[in-house]
């Protein structure tokens, strides 16, 4: 029997779902608060676009997202991203990815776009 796909999560702004980007920050905070404490989860959360921020110094994710990353959950920031948004050194959890690991990752593993 086939092992079903890990998950990938990709997050692309600062926020999950349209509308209220307020209340799509708060459900974002909620999830990965709650994903921390669970004992299963992705293999790896990639942020591209302005998600990368959340990786950055500052913000207020931090936490959460380097406590998914000691239970072994790769956090990773897109390179091209965290350049134009001129966000070099201030990445403060998980690591830079080229476009070619978050295609090995993409093609290789069931995706969820948050």
């Amino acid at each position: 029997m086939n092992e079903p796909k890990k998950k990938v999560l990709i997050l692309g702004s600062e926020g999950i779902g349209r509308g209220d980007e307020t209340l799509g920050f708060e459900i974002l905070v909620n999830l990965l608060e709650t994903l921390s404490k669970r004992d299963d989860g992705p293999a790896a959360i990639i942020c591209w676009n302005t998600a990368v921020k959340l990786m950055a110094e500052g913000s207020p994710l931090l936490v959460h997202l380097k406590r998914l990353e000691e239970k072994g959950i790769n956090i990773l920031a897109g390179q091209l991203c965290v350049r134009e948004l001129e966000l070099m050194n201030k990445i403060a959890v998980g690591r830079l990815a080229t476009m070619d690991e978050i295609l090995d990752l993409i093609l290789h593993h069931e995706v969820l776009a948050l």
